[in-house]
């Protein structure tokens, strides 16, 4: 790891760890102010905030540091966000400088939000400040959960090829190991200048903490929150709730669930239609709901749907009839080769569909329902 390293980049590394160390321990006897946001996605969880707790501590990029972690609550100690004043070294070809950032998450995790400390704004390497737009656009790159930074290396950031066009001069030197341009696909998401700091914040918001936020929810999750987070319209606190169901809370939340469904990601009606016990589907009122809303959903939620046709109340089968110029050729052939092994349910109002369908030369597909009246 220290391969490449200079004996004197090393020490000056070193130096930097320990001063942000000593002001690390020396805050917190003070406790570091809560910088409010300067950036933030839930603006009304932040101005309900009026108590916070230490809970816990995270490990920073260099694992010599460690930062406090927040949980900030409401006047009725309703917990709403976490947060984290960071100072954190920020290194290119060994030479390091400190930056300061506040980072708030919500409560499963997910960053939400940033700020600045007001003696140390943010940088670019070679001290120009951040502008609005710079700001901004650190923002914008630390909401995106699967950044291109997401599986890179700071070796990975650089295209070697292609000579820089400028170099950086920090402290007065120049970085002669930053000898490439910053990838074109890396370039177009990154603040220009503060390449290092974007990476080093993306993975303090990214990295360990979302882990470490979902165990401290756990502690007190209770049954008043997982009502909460169901009626949500933050859809990652609608999937938290829903992965802590069992098959009886989950009967009990079905009306909530089946509410969720219909506004709620395509990733979440997945996931729910997957964590569905097979009894759930023989209920008629259950499947009326589900295939009622084929139409109206993603083309994977189709598909899957069609997939549970099989563990469904016959009365699906009418609801899908309805639908069949929404189906690809695939979820076409699934249906009727469902109705060909269940002939009870091909009954003359079935049948009638099907023909109209067949019938309808600007439906793309209606060759395969031809083929099947033929020989069904």
């Amino acid at each position: 790891m220290l391969q490449g390293i200079g004996v004197g980049a090393l020490l000056s590394r070193l130096v930097l760890l320990i001063s942000l160390g000593l002001v690390l321990l020396y805050s917190s006897a003070i406790e570091l102010a809560k910088n409010a946001p300067l950036h933030m996605a839930m603006p009304e969880q932040f101005a309900q905030v009026a108590n916070e707790k230490m809970v816990f501590t995270l490990a920073g990029t260099d694992s010599l540091l460690k930062h406090q972690v927040w949980l900030l609550s409401d006047v009725q100690q309703k917990p709403l966000l976490y947060c984290s004043d960071v100072i954190t070294p920020v290194c290119i070809d060994g030479l390091c400088k400190p930056m300061y950032i506040t980072l708030y998450w919500n409560l499963v995790g997910h960053y939400v939000g940033y700020g600045v400390f007001p003696d140390n704004l943010l940088t670019k390497f070679d001290h120009e400040a951040f502008t609005p737009a710079d700001y901004t656009k650190l923002h914008t790159l630390l909401l995106d959960q699967h950044s291109i930074l997401e599986r890179k290396t700071m070796e990975d950031l650089f295209d070697q090829s292609i000579a820089a066009k400028e170099k950086i001069t920090f402290n007065g030197e120049e970085v002669d190991a930053v000898s490439g341009a910053t990838r074109a696909e890396i370039k177009e998401s990154v603040v220009e200048g503060a390449l290092y700091s974007c990476f080093t914040a993306w993975h303090l918001a990214h990295g360990d903490i979302k882990e470490q936020i979902e165990q401290h929810l756990l502690s007190y999750y209770d049954p008043a929150l997982a009502e909460s987070f169901l009626k949500s319209s933050a859809e990652d606190y609608q999937l938290f709730a829903l992965k802590q169901l069992n098959s009886t809370t989950l009967v009990n939340q079905l009306s909530q669930i089946q509410e969720i469904f219909k506004h709620t990601s395509p990733g979440n009606r997945l996931y729910i239609l997957k964590k569905l016990p097979r009894e759930l589907w023989k209920d008629e009122k259950v499947s009326q709901f589900f295939f009622q809303t084929f139409a109206s959903v993603d083309i994977n939620t189709r598909t899957l749907l069609l997939n549970n046709l099989k563990y469904a109340h016959p009365s699906a089968v009418n609801s899908l009839v309805e639908n069949l110029e929404q189906m690809s050729k695939n979820q076409l052939s699934t249906f009727l080769n469902y109705l060909a092994e269940n002939r009870q349910y091909l009954n003359g109002q079935v049948k009638t569909k099907l023909a109209q369908s067949a019938q309808n030369k600007s439906f793309t597909e209606n060759y395969v329902i031809e083929s099947f009246l033929k020989s069904n």
